[in-house]
């Protein structure tokens, strides 16, 4: 099962880099695969969301649940048809040389054949540039941080297929 790890440091709190992760219905300001996002319900620390990702001329509706923990961590799951597995683990910490180090540990499986072929190859790419999008985003939102370095920190990928 293919599972997929990207990371950043980023010179925010760690609370501020969760709100921006948590803001899931502007996503498709940013994050340029997100067709559409829209929370359906609240309720405590649970939102269930609607996307709509697009990939080329394909577009995937699918359904997520997420579990806010903040300012330390998102769990996302979802079980619609689509996915045979998805579950995504978002984590903000404070990083070594200030600021936060942003993490998404990911775990995705596509049922169908045809879609898995098609985007199985692209899955570890677009995780990297969700993670790039959320720095340029909070450059946008919050400017530079004054106690850190507000040079982009190198955002780390790496993708491993288990049995």
């Amino acid at each position: 099962m293919p599972t997929y790890f990207a990371h950043a440091d980023l010179p925010y709190a760690p609370q501020q880099v969760f709100d921006l992760v948590a803001d899931i219905e502007s996503y498709p300001k940013f994050l340029h695969h997100v067709a559409a996002a829209r929370i359906r319900r609240r309720n405590g620390n649970m939102l269930w969301v609607d996307q709509v990702v697009r990939f080329a001329m394909l577009r995937l509706h699918f359904s997520t649940r997420a579990v806010l923990e903040p300012p330390s961590r998102i769990h996302v799951v979802c079980n619609d048809s689509l996915f045979g597995t998805f579950d995504e683990t978002w984590s903000f910490a404070d990083a070594p040389s200030g600021g936060t180090r942003l993490e998404c540990h990911a775990t995705y499986e596509l049922r169908s054949g045809l879609i898995r072929m098609v985007l199985g190859p692209a899955l570890s790419d677009l995780l990297g540039t969700s993670v790039k999008a959320f720095q340029a985003r909070a450059r946008q939102i919050y400017g530079s941080a004054a106690s850190v370095s507000s040079e982009p920190g190198q955002v780390g990928v790496t993708s491993s297929q288990s049995p």
